[in-house]
């Protein structure tokens, strides 16, 4: 028996001895409830942003950080 032929054997008693295998995921189930951060703690880091770009602000930004703000609502001048 070849090596290969001994991996697929292998492979298939592992699968054999572990027959019952739930999926993950199945039909019905609701999705969209994992939240790693409070909407607290988003609202801070937001803020956080914010609080930085007005007292730091940017030198020298990527120019696709440059169309981003451009295209915001906000208006920023930029002090050379």
């Amino acid at each position: 028996m070849t090596t290969a032929a001994k991996r697929r054997s292998k492979r298939k008693r592992a699968i054999s001895e572990n027959e019952i295998v739930l999926p993950v995921v199945t039909k019905g189930m609701v999705g969209g409830k994992y939240k790693p951060l409070s909407d607290h703690e988003i609202e801070q880091i937001h803020q956080t942003t914010l609080d930085v770009l007005e007292n730091i602000g940017m030198t020298n930004p990527l120019p696709l950080v440059w169309k981003v703000v451009n295209f915001t609502v906000f208006s920023f001048s930029i002090v050379l």
